[in-house]
């Protein structure tokens, strides 16, 4: 009976967890928690920079339609009456330059203030490295093709956060 209370008492002594354990469990979640954190928080920037850039299609349509019936001229009061932006949770304003480009100004929620404009440009060479903008209200503009390119200079959102197809440096 003794032998019997004495190994029943040695079993309960060994089902838990030492606080060695216990420590080391929770710093191995902190490790990855301070790597996936930032992460996550890079992947849903990144999804609001192209919600950004899915919202702007109406100001391409607005534009291309503009060049198309009227030609060449400022395209911010060609597409005036034809493009109204509401902002959103990710996108506080997308507006058309009177050189037919778009700025796409996002929240300081996704990108930090200063940093967090997009520009699309009108180009016929959309799949340069560095394609040359056109100026839809100048002569020059008259040969347009309808492309557009994201991978501008002028664009101030961190590389990191940019779609793929957006970044100068790939």
């Amino acid at each position: 009976m003794q032998v019997e209370m004495k190994q029943q008492h040695q079993s309960q002594a060994d089902s838990g967890f030492t606080l060695i354990e216990v420590m080391v469990v929770v710093a191995i979640i902190g490790i990855l928690v301070s790597v996936a954190v930032p992460q996550y928080q890079n992947y849903i920037a990144r999804s609001r920079i192209v919600e950004g850039m899915n919202l702007s299609s109406s100001a391409k349509i607005a534009v291309t339609e503009a060049f198309a019936t009227r030609g060449t001229m400022s395209m911010d009061e060609a597409t005036y009456h034809s493009f109204t932006f509401i902002p959103t949770r990710s996108v506080k304003l997308i507006e058309i330059m009177p050189s037919g480009g778009i700025a796409i100004d996002y929240q300081i929620t996704v990108t930090p203030e200063g940093k967090n404009t997009l520009h699309l440009i009108p180009t016929n060479e959309p799949d340069a490295a560095l394609p040359t903008p056109l100026n839809l209200s100048k002569p020059e503009g008259s040969t347009w093709a309808g492309g557009w390119s994201c991978r501008v200079s002028a664009n101030n959102i961190p590389a990191q956060l940019l779609p793929s197809e957006c970044r100068l440096d790939e």
